[in-house]
């Protein structure tokens, strides 16, 4: 494989990992809040709500993306907002990397249009942004 391929075939895999993880594992049970594989529970694991009770950004993105992968689009955006479009985004990044590889004759071209996908993840950064935040105030008016 040429040297300049290996950063497309990392993102394959990662984005294959997350998509089979979104598949293999079980949604939540109604009234919890665990995913499941099998009949093993996975707890939740955001250090920063376990340690100061304040969710990350990230918070809840997991069990979206089950719950989006398994069809279910209003739990989906029940655990989180960006979840179903955080699952687009990844699909669209596994096909073009995939792509890359198994079309070599279109290889320049996927990779410009690899290079514009990769932007979106700053467009994603921002929206997970402002969702925080807005997660955040709709908190902080709670407690009063």
């Amino acid at each position: 494989m040429r040297k300049e391929l290996f950063p497309h075939l990392v993102i394959l895999i990662a984005c294959f990992c997350i998509l089979a993880a979104a598949l293999i594992l079980q949604p939540a049970s109604p009234g919890t809040s665990h995913l499941r594989l099998g009949k093993i529970y996975i707890p939740d694991m955001c250090i920063l709500r376990i340690t100061t009770g304040v969710p990350c950004p990230g918070c809840g993105l997991s069990r979206s993306l089950v719950a989006a992968m398994h069809g279910d689009l209003r739990r989906s955006f029940a655990y989180h907002r960006l979840g179903f479009l955080t699952l687009v985004y990844v699909f669209l990044q596994f096909v073009c990397r995939l792509a890359i590889f198994v079309i070599p004759k279109w290889q320049a071209r996927l990779i410009r249009y690899g290079k514009f996908l990769n932007q979106g993840i700053i467009v994603l950064a921002i929206l997970f942004g402002i969702n925080w935040i807005t997660t955040l105030i709709s908190l902080s008016s709670n407690l009063y």
